[in-house]
């Protein structure tokens, strides 16, 4: 099989979005020269090309000759045409940067770079049956990794169509045959459409196919972005260059991010949830601590909003999810909070909500502040289980704001938000949850399953089986994510509805401070310890696991 090494290249936007990096220096050279030079130590290869716009055609020769490769990688220039479904695919993967597969909309890594138009295009030009396709932005991609892929792939030539390996983003690349590309063409499907569950795609998970060349464990579950297109991921890339020397290998960068400080937030946290107000259209559900259950919070004064979001978007990964305990929606300014965020340059902004109201006013803004997802509550499949565990009869009203959100969004031709319908599995649930999963998959793109969740005892247990882990480990949001509640307080997190422990006060004191002060440090050290004993609510959560 004829299989040529290629490097997408785009001078103008990173996979996640951001504004190119490639002439960005890491340790000493640009991160395509790094990208380039490793691509040269690929084995079994036929070719390696160099494949860009012909408007980036000047910087891409220049970067060969800095990377003393011109003659070795040839540069191809072509047109392709124009990537349809960008806007929407980075909207999907802002939500899970650092994992290869796992994204809304099926969307994965490959996604962020690979779009399939362009893929036949270098395939043709080539003449070649298979391509190794790299992103220019893949500084730290691991040459051996690549070459042993490439061998996969040609002792699996009559079983499979693809092969990847399930690594962090900026590890490896993916090898498509001429084949697959066929049916991903005639299907008219982004390729980690074939590497995801979708209801009319009949198929086992590929992880467990010849498709998946098997990386060593410890890399495979080894959460990270090592693309150099956000600032964290080149911080930690400079650092790790700077420790390892200018050349590790996957194995050896996998474990250094095991080290302490080699995290993915570094000093801000990667995400905040953001509480406008504890006012709920469901006040009765039995799913979540709503109605006279819980204290009643909202936010008065914007300014420390503006605040915190300028903060924040000092990293230009960051996300702000509008949830709590009420519905967003019901703040008389969540409008004017949604145009803040985007002000600010908040990377990602979605928010949670039964969506039982939607005014115009609200409709509207959703769409001028590009809000990528909207997480739709609704835990039913059918009227009647969502009156039993919801106590109201608006079944019928929320899948009409469904279908008033898509129907704007279709006549507005915007790929955002993100509409993903959202089910709690519990007794009342469990039978509707295959055909809820399958049709709001096939109607609106996404869907999530939650397990049951009882807030640490405030709500009853589920008479279910609990698919939380037996063996208990550190809690994985102390890492990555802080609870903001409407009274200006930071609680421990989510399962603390009534903030009984607070980290701080974010209406007044900055986000660097409450993630690295002692309150949070130590709640991480006991954690890590599993020494929970002045931790009540953190003994009886049943949430650690959750991402």
């Amino acid at each position: 099989m004829n299989i040529v090494g290629a490097i997408f290249a785009d001078f103008a936007t990173a996979p996640c979005g951001n504004p190119s990096q490639l002439a960005t220096r890491l340790g000493g050279r640009t991160i395509l020269a790094h990208t380039l030079r490793r691509l040269a130590r690929v084995e079994g290869l036929t070719r390696r090309c160099l494949f860009v716009a012909p408007c980036d055609a000047q910087p891409a020769a220049q970067a060969l000759r800095e990377a003393e490769l011109d003659g070795r990688i040839d540069l191809v220039s072509l047109d392709t045409p124009p990537r349809r479904r960008r806007t929407l695919l980075t909207a999907a993967r802002k939500w899970n940067l650092e994992s290869w597969r796992g994204g809304l909309l099926g969307s994965t890594w490959f996604d962020e770079y690979l779009d399939p138009p362009g893929v036949a295009t270098l395939l043709n030009h080539c003449a070649c049956d298979a391509l190794l396709c790299l992103d220019g932005h893949q500084p730290v991609f691991d040459p051996e990794l690549a070459s042993a892929m490439v061998a996969h792939a040609q002792a699996n030539i009559h079983e499979s169509k693809m092969t990847f390996a399930q690594t962090p983003p900026g590890l490896s690349g993916a090898i498509v045959r001429r084949e697959a590309l066929v049916d991903i063409l005639e299907c008219n499907i982004p390729i980690g459409l074939l590497l995801s569950y979708r209801p009319e795609l009949a198929q086992s998970d590929p992880i467990n196919r010849p498709a998946c060349y098997q990386a060593p464990p410890h890399v495979v579950h080894t959460p990270a972005r090592l693309t150099g297109d956000t600032r964290r991921s080149r911080e930690l890339l400079e650092l790790a260059l700077s420790e390892l020397g200018p050349d590790p290998d996957a194995a050896a960068l996998c474990r250094w991010l095991g080290l302490p400080g080699h995290d993915r937030a570094g000093p801000l946290p990667v995400e905040i949830e953001l509480e406008l107000t504890t006012v709920d259209p469901l006040p009765q559900t039995t799913l979540r601590p709503r109605g006279e259950r819980v204290r009643r919070r909202e936010i008065q004064d914007l300014a420390p909003v503006a605040r915190l979001a300028a903060e924040l978007a000092a990293y230009d990964d960051r996300l702000v999810f509008l949830g709590g305990h009420g519905d967003p929606l019901q703040h008389p300014q969540f409008a004017e909070v949604c145009r803040l965020l985007r002000a600010a340059g908040i990377f990602g902004v979605g928010l949670a909500t039964p969506l039982v109201d939607l005014t115009p006013e609200n409709l509207e803004a959703l769409f001028a502040n590009r809000v990528d997802v909207v997480e739709v509550m609704i835990d039913a499949h059918t009227a009647d289980t969502y009156k039993l565990v919801h106590g109201s009869d608006r079944f019928e009203q929320v899948v009409a704001n469904v279908n008033r959100i898509e129907r704007a969004r279709r006549e507005r031709e915007l790929p955002q938000p993100i509409v993903v319908c959202g089910l709690t599995r519990c007794a009342p649930t469990i039978n509707e949850m295959e055909r809820f999963y399958d049709h709001w998959i096939q109607n609106v793109g996404g869907a999530v399953i939650r397990g049951y969740n009882d807030y640490c005892g405030k709500l009853p247990r589920d008479t279910l089986l609990p698919t939380t882990p037996s063996v208990r480990e550190p809690c994985r949001r102390l890492a990555t994510r802080l609870m903001l509640h409407a009274d200006g307080q930071v609680a421990l997190c989510s399962q603390d509805v009534e903030g009984s422990f607070t980290l701080g006060t974010w209406s007044t004191q900055s986000l660097g401070d409450i993630w690295a002060g002692g309150a949070l440090r130590g709640i991480r050290e006991r954690h890590s310890q599993g020494n929970l004993e002045a931790l009540p609510a953190c003994r009886r959560c049943t949430e650690w696991i959750r991402p």
